[in-house]
């Protein structure tokens, strides 16, 4: 009997397609056959606790996913409008916007301190006193009232995070969760508080112990089932209840159902069996064999023979088709490859050797040495006559004019052949001359910054030594005339004119001066040990009489300043407080100035906020360039360089720190921040 299936390779897959066919039928039915009712009603239990966990968690990421919109919503830079009650009620038409978005029952309120309802999705509730009793314990949280979950997340101001602003808070009709539950004729659920009695959704009128240990009910009509959901609402459940007549209405209509159809499944199991197995063998085994003998020789060349018109056909045709294609496209693939890989090797010989070159003489006599070298041919040249007709292919070099941005005709190399047989001829001579061209505007652009460096180096020389020498003489004898001369009042401004000109003159060139040396990497942080908060007291007191020449109030904090000995260059840092403390002077022409020294985790920041003239978004990226001063109201009666701010944040970079400004627009003042890492 054994051999029966040993021997036949037919016999062994028909007897396996009927097992396999009919075997899980007849398991099914006989399983179906003793299901008892017990084991439906567990069935149907297990796949209801299933379903409220699945339920539980769509509900759990719900609420949780308001719960982190809440917090995005609290955290944007919008919410600082609270400090002026938003006044442009932009919070709102966000609040109102995302209500929208959300499509649900809910309400977004923005509550000020003061308990004031400054912002609301619904408009009606706009000004109403909120009670803050639960909102002032943490910084977010939950809650739940009557049939409202309540979230809230507090709102800090953007521009200091220590600043508390007020709550945003989302009221959630629980109502909402309807949605989550299943209604139809066979199935009830809903959503209830145990404490309260509260129900969401459709209650079914049965008693239910949530007290008791098992989580599951069986009654004469209902199978019940019930879960604590999670997240806000851990003190309420959730309640499934299938009608029992109904669950095993199916069990009774699949036994008929499989005992009609035993016969029929039977008969075609059988059938198709006997067939797939007589028309799978042969070609099964041809198809195998000839993989095999492929697998181990590696000859691709070897065919299949073709004994029949079927699909079976069909694959061994393609398959022979497939392996002539195999072998050609082997053949051609190792050709190129063995080529390719000369010709890249050569390609990279030949750039090693150009790129060596030091002018564009010498580039040109090694490149066509390498070229012929490369090609085995005598007959190249390189010419530059633009205008020159040849007979035969060239490749033309074309240079970068720094100047006028753009390509120039440098010369061709003539090639000696009379035209390209293949176009990968014809890239391998055009890499060439790209590597050529490329190491040319290399030599230029070297060329070219060494010269223009010389001739900054040499104005920078010049002009320190031709103008500081002779401004410090004007500055020197107007001095002396002011202090010695008898002049009168019109005399006496007239030289004081002429001094402080040349005093803006001469600080206008130590500024130039400052940008070239950083430039030039000739600037270096001379660090010690130094008491930062003399640096800073002696910039304020120093600057304190032009404050108090506008009428501006100038104060200095340093509370939140830790006071004992760093390490950095004392001079530098001083510069740059001394320059942000100036523009903020020189911008503000009326209110205040606040000068704060603190420290923050390994950071020491230097904050000047004041109510000048303020900056636009649009000049803000603008404002760190060399030489850049922007038109506003006060530009006339305050001339300078337009380097006081590039000035400050290289230096800052110099002691590695930085130097950033924000300001909400014209008219809203601006807040300059020194921050340094300082040990």
């Amino acid at each position: 009997m054994f051999d029966f299936f040993k021997k036949s390779l037919r016999n062994k897959l028909l007897s396996i397609f009927i097992v396999i066919g009919f075997l899980p039928f007849l398991t099914l039915l006989i399983y179906t056959l003793f299901l008892s009712e017990r084991k439906i009603v567990n069935k149907t239990i297990d796949e209801h606790l299933q379903r409220t966990k699945v339920v539980i968690e769509l509900i759990d990421n719900h609420l949780q996913s308001l719960t982190k919109e809440v917090r995005f919503l609290s955290s944007l830079d919008l919410m600082d409008d609270l400090l002026a009650e938003d006044i442009d009620k932009r919070i709102s038409r966000l609040l109102t916007q995302k209500k929208e978005d959300l499509n649900l029952d809910i309400t977004f309120t923005a509550v000020a301190l003061d308990s004031t309802i400054v912002a609301s999705s619904d408009k009606d509730i706009l000004l109403e006193k909120y009670s803050m009793n639960e909102l002032n314990t943490k910084e977010y949280g939950a809650y739940v009232k009557d049939e409202y979950l309540y979230m809230y997340s507090q709102i800090n101001a953007s521009f200091d995070k220590t600043k508390k602003l007020g709550f945003l808070l989302l009221k959630y009709n629980l109502k909402n969760l309807d949605s989550y539950l299943t209604h139809n004729d066979t199935v009830h659920s809903y959503i209830i508080n145990p404490k309260n009695g509260f129900v969401i959704g459709e209650n079914i009128p049965i008693e239910i112990n949530f007290q008791s240990k098992t989580n599951s009910i069986i009654d004469s009509k209902y199978v019940v089932v019930h879960e604590k959901l999670s997240s806000f609402l851990n003190d309420w459940r959730i309640v499934y209840a299938v009608d029992k007549s109904v669950a095993l209405e199916f069990l009774y209509d699949f036994i008929s159902f499989m005992l009609y159809m035993s016969l029929i499944i039977f008969i075609l199991i059988i059938y198709m069996s006997i067939k797939q197995s007589r028309d799978i063998v042969k070609p099964i085994e041809e198809l195998t064999a000839t993989t095999n003998y492929i697998t181990k020789t590696q000859n691709y060349s070897a065919q299949l023979n073709v004994n029949s018109q079927d699909e079976i056909a069909t694959l061994t045709h393609s398959f022979n088709n497939m392996l002539k294609t195999t072998y050609s496209a082997l053949q051609t693939l190792e050709e190129e490859n063995k080529l390719r890989l000369k010709r890249f090797t050569q390609l990279i010989e030949v750039f090693n050797t150009i790129i060596q070159t030091k002018s564009e003489d010498e580039c040109m006599d090694v490149s066509m040495q390498e070229i012929k070298k490369l090609t085995n041919k005598e007959n190249l040249h390189f010419n530059k006559d633009k205008n020159r007709v040849l007979d035969e292919e060239c490749t033309n070099l074309y240079v970068s004019d720094f100047e006028n941005d753009e390509k120039i005709y440098f010369g061709s190399i003539e090639l000696g052949i009379e035209s390209f047989e293949d176009k990968n001829e014809q890239d391998f001579y055009n890499s060439i001359a790209s590597m050529i061209t490329l190491q040319l505007d290399r030599i230029r652009l070297i060329e070219r910054t060494t010269s223009v460096s010389r001739a900054k180096s040499a104005f920078i020389s010049n002009m320190s030594h031709e103008l500081r020498t002779p401004l410090n003489a004007i500055i020197g004898f107007a001095q002396f005339m002011i202090e010695y001369e008898e002049l009168n009042d019109d005399q006496k401004d007239t030289v004081g004119n002429i001094e402080s000109s040349a005093q803006y003159l001469l600080s206008m060139i130590n500024e130039i001066l400052d940008i070239a040396k950083i430039e030039a990497g000739k600037m270096e942080a001379h660090i010690e040990d130094v008491n930062i908060l003399d640096i800073v007291q002696s910039s304020y007191n120093m600057l304190y009489p032009l404050a108090k020449d506008k009428n501006i109030k100038f104060d200095f904090i340093f509370d939140n300043f830790e006071n004992k000995k760093y390490q950095t260059d004392p001079q530098m840092f001083k510069q740059i407080v001394v320059n942000l403390i100036s523009n903020a002077i020189k911008f503000t022409q009326e209110g205040s100035i606040q000068l704060e020294l603190y420290n923050e985790n390994e950071n020491l920041h230097v904050k000047i906020k004041d109510s000048g003239i303020g900056i636009s978004e649009n000049d803000m990226k603008h404002l760190f360039n060399d030489f850049t001063q922007l038109e506003n109201v006060m530009q006339k009666s305050h001339k300078g360089t337009g380097l006081g701010l590039s000035l400050s944040k290289k230096m800052a970079n110099i002691l590695g720190g930085d130097v950033t400004l924000k300001s909400d627009g014209i008219g809203h003042g601006t807040i300059s921040t020194f921050s340094l890492q300082i040990k």
